[in-house]
């Protein structure tokens, strides 16, 4: 498949950002968003796999193919009128992305390719792609969370007969510390991570018994503590964290949960989904954005304010919502070959 058309893109772009617009003013108030327009990603031939926003608001979507036939990989940043311009991206041959998480000025983004770990950052400035050096040891990017400018965690994955490893820069990725092996997941799948600052971090995996594993550290990784959590979760995903305020989304046999806690996972309370979550955002501990698909695989998306869960309309979006993202007044969603921006 090539890209899209210009003129056709023009003429949906058009249509979107009218829709988009209409939706944007009405979102001043406390009324929930009922409507939002997707638009078509500028390379439809790569499928769109993360989205990120950095705290003040410049957006990100990148997609990868994990093959070896280009292009193998694309990206497209949103601008401040709504549109969605093309952003040249490293060709990543046989790789796939995975995570990004963002501060004020620019994001990482992390992944799996052929010689170990996947590490790219996000200029937000001059909305441009670099490759980074990522930490020694890994097979692979498990998770990315930035707390601080320039300042972020990640998990990276070693194998299945060993444990996964945590390190940190305070410099956007430039250099990292030195690799703490988390023992915890000897025979665990990271799942995500969040930290709140240099000491305070969760993390969560899937165990050898296909059950969640919540972990939480106080001192940068060297020690970590079990949270308990229901037998009937299966994962637990998509974390946001703040302080001692955390948000998630939880996998049981039969549905998805919300899941939020203000004990850093002491306890949680659960908000049960009407269709599959496969990405929850926040602006806040008590509104966020859910996206995901119905069980007809239709797209679904949501808004989640305190415990009201108000389902949107969506036009133009013809496949599951597979990520989403926010800054504090806007987020983002992207199916794997639709861009789309709301304000919660």
């Amino acid at each position: 498949m090539s890209p899209l058309p210009a003129s056709l893109r023009a003429t949906w772009r058009a249509v979107a950002v009218a829709g988009v617009s209409v939706l944007l003013a009405g979102c001043n108030g406390t009324a929930p968003v009922t409507r939002v327009v997707g638009l078509p990603s500028i390379g439809i031939s790569v499928p769109l796999r993360v989205v990120a926003c950095t705290t003040t608001g410049s957006c990100v979507a990148l997609g990868t193919t994990g093959a070896d036939l280009t292009p193998t990989s694309v990206g497209e940043y949103r601008e401040n009128n709504g549109t969605w311009s093309s952003l040249v991206v490293p060709s990543a041959p046989s790789s796939v992305i995975t995570s990004a998480s963002c501060w004020s000025t620019g994001c990482l983004v992390g992944g799996v390719q052929p010689g170990g770990n996947l590490l790219w950052g996000y200029n937000a400035s001059s909305q441009s792609i670099s490759v980074l050096g990522a930490p020694s040891g890994g097979q692979g990017v498990r998770a990315l969370s930035c707390f601080a400018p320039g300042a972020c965690a990640v998990v990276v994955n070693t194998g299945i007969n060993e444990s996964s490893l945590l390190s940190y820069t305070d410099n956007g990725g430039r250099t990292w510390s030195m690799n703490a092996s988390l023992d915890w997941s000897l025979g665990e799948t990271v799942t995500d991570l969040a930290c709140t600052d240099p000491l305070n971090c969760m993390a969560t995996a899937v165990s050898s018994s296909n059950t969640a594993d919540v972990e939480v550290t106080h001192d940068a990784g060297l020690t970590w503590t079990t949270r308990a959590t229901p037998s009937s979760w299966l994962a637990l995903s998509s974390l946001y964290c703040n302080a001692r305020h955390c948000v998630g989304l939880a996998t049981t046999s039969d549905t998805t949960l919300v899941v939020r806690t203000s004990t850093f996972g002491r306890l949680w309370e659960t908000i049960p989904l009407t269709a599959r979550a496969n990405a929850i955002a926040c602006t806040t501990y008590r509104h966020c954005v859910i996206g995901g698909e119905q069980d007809s695989s239709a797209p679904w998306l949501a808004t989640l304010d305190n415990e009201k869960l108000s389902v949107t309309t969506l036009q133009y979006v013809p496949s599951p919502l597979v990520d989403v993202a926010c800054a504090r007044t806007l987020c983002t969603a992207i199916g794997v070959s639709t861009v789309l921006a709301l304000r919660p």
